[in-house]
Formats: structure tokens, sequence, C-alpha cells
């Protein structure tokens, strides 16, 4: 089979389409015929080198796809060759087959396509987690989604509408009339303004309720001060720290120097107490690990999934011998919605 392969650590070229052997296929498993494969921020902070759960090089990375069952193992019986579905693949899954535990698939309904299908477990998991499981979003509060015009950031604007939340959005100027369209109500350009000086210059000084972010130290800190009493902060990456070519070392070491006092330093334990906030880590792998599946922030979504209710976003499907075209697509915040790698 062809795999997109990690060779090493680096910028984009360290990705190459390589033969590898079909994966086999044991008691309890099955073998996806690929035909779409997601890009998360997972793959390219392995890539650089910044992803400690991620396999060493040379590896393939991609831990959800689309595509039919090619054939399944002793004692599976819920799935036959065929099937159209989309699954979880703990990386491993840029590749032509993948072989995953039966419990890790879900079915792709008939109305999206390969590459939508590629673009849910993951995305619409995280959002799930950070949002309800996490920060317990309820009608009417307000969520700050930073990166919304993302794959996560779609994905948790919609999950955000579904549960009558006020959302504000931050992305650059042009792409706020797409997420207006998936339901922002206030878009804030980052790029020519300070996001906290807007959030409060709307709300008043209010703040919001519930934040999604995964850029890291420099915007947490003026995110936790934009929580009003109650209000959670979700930290779930540190995109600041790279760049299309791989690690920014000055950046990457400003932001491990950051981090320790980015919310809650240890010095305002009992402050912490009295401002009524809470701040959250969120790393879906150590998820994973921890529950052995994703099914419990999954699962919730697949009746809006199969009703239309959450529609996946594709902002590009890329061959995999343009993988590392695709990785810079992303670095550079061109997309709207997921990227995706098609065979």
């Amino acid at each position: 089979m062809r795999a997109v392969v990690m060779t090493g650590h680096g910028g984009p070229e360290v990705l190459r389409v390589q033969e590898r052997p079909d994966p086999p296929v044991g008691p309890g498993e099955l073998r996806v015929a690929v035909r779409a494969a997601g890009i998360n921020f997972a793959d390219t902070m392995a890539r650089v080198g910044l992803y400690p759960e991620a396999p060493k090089p040379p590896s393939v990375l991609g831990y959800e796809v689309s595509g039919e069952v090619e054939s399944v193992g002793e004692g599976v019986t819920d799935h036959a060759p065929g099937d159209r579905v989309m699954a979880g693949t703990r990386f491993g899954g840029q590749a032509e087959m993948v072989t995953v535990p039966a419990d890790q698939v879900l079915p792709l309904p008939e109305r999206l396509s390969f590459e939508q299908g590629a673009a849910f477990p993951v995305n619409y998991s995280t959002a799930y987690a950070a949002l309800v499981i996490m920060g317990g979003l309820s009608e009417g509060e307000r969520v700050l989604i930073h990166a919304a015009a993302g794959g996560v950031g779609i994905s948790a604007i919609q999950i955000a509408k579904s549960r009558g939340a006020v959302i504000f959005g931050t992305s650059s100027a042009s792409k706020h009339d797409a997420i207006r369209a998936q339901g922002v109500d206030h878009p804030i350009d980052y790029r020519s303004g300070d996001f906290e000086q807007e959030v409060n210059r709307i709300t008043g000084g209010e703040g919001v309720d519930v934040i999604m972010d995964a850029l890291g130290p420099t915007s947490f800190r003026k995110d936790y001060r934009l929580l009003r009493p109650g209000g959670r902060l979700v930290m779930y990456g540190m995109s600041e720290s790279t760049t299309e070519r791989g690690r920014n070392i000055p950046k990457t070491l400003v932001s491990l120097l950051k981090m320790p006092m980015a919310t809650m330093p240890w010095w305002k334990s009992l402050e912490v107490m009295s401002e009524n906030k809470g701040v959250f880590g969120l790393n879906m792998l150590g998820w994973w690990d921890r529950e052995g599946n994703i099914s419990r922030v999954v699962d919730p979504l697949m009746p809006g999934l199969e009703s239309g209710q959450f529609e996946p976003v594709v902002a590009e499907a890329f061959p995999f011998d343009r993988a590392g075209e695709a990785h810079r697509f992303i670095a550079e915040r061109r997309n709207i919605g997921k990227v995706v790698l098609v065979p």
C-alpha cells in the first residue's frame, strides 16, 4: 500500500509517499480501505517534533479516516466488507489501508462524502469535549472560539449554535463571512486588533463564559482575564510555537517559559478561588488512552450528524503526494474548515 511517511522531523518536505506492507487484521479488528484521511493539529505538531505521543519517524501520521471496510477479523459482527465508515486510528491513518479496533468505527451517513467523513471524528469530538463536557456550555452563555475558521473551530461553532450560545470567534477578516454563515454572532479580526479589548467592548466589560483556545500562552492569559465569574477556559494546543517550516525555536522557548504563568501561577491559588474561574487542559490522545476510545464524545453527536444539524466543512482535499503542500496550507492559515488527504 502507499502511505504518507514522516521520514524525520522538520518542514513539510519530510513527508514522502512510500510503499509499506498492508496491515494485518486481528480478532476484533477490521481493515479500512481509506478514501480520505484527516490532517489535525497533532499531525503538524508531530511533524515538527513537538508531540511526544506521536510515533517516532519514520512513521505514518493521521488519526482519523473514512472509507470502506475491506475485511473484518474474527469476532466482528457489526461491520461487513463494503460498509461506508469513519474511524479513529491513533495515527497510521494517512495510508491506503489501516487496521482499527471495531469499536472505534462509526457508520458514515450516506449523505456525506468520504472527505466530510474524515473531517468528523477528531474535530467534533474535540469540540464536544471542550464545550460540553469540560465547558458545560448552556443556552444563552457566551463562548469565545479562537481560530474559528479552522476544522475544530467550525465544529465548535456548530456545536455551540446547537446549544443556543452567543458565539464570539476570532479569525482573519477575510474569513468573517464564512464564520458568520456557520453561526458566529461576533467575528473578531485577531490580526488588526486585540481580541481582549474587542470582547470587552462588545460585552461592556462583562466577558464570556467559555473559551476554547489552541493558540498558546500569549493568548491564555488574556483568555483568563476575559472569563466572568463561573467562566471556563479550555486549552488544547500551542500553535504559536510552530511555522510551516517546523519548530520556531525562539517562540517555542518563550511559550514554554510563559506556560507556567499563563493562567494560574502557583502563588495565585487563593485568589483563583475568589475569582470563581476554571481552567482545563484537553489532549484527545490522552483522553483516548484513558478511556480506550472516544465514544463518550462522539456518540452524542451522531444523531445531529445524521440529521444534518452538524455538517463537516472541508476546505480542500490534497492527494497523498501533495501532503507537504497540505501542511503548508494549514500553517499559512488559508483553510476554512478541514484539510484532508486522499490516496
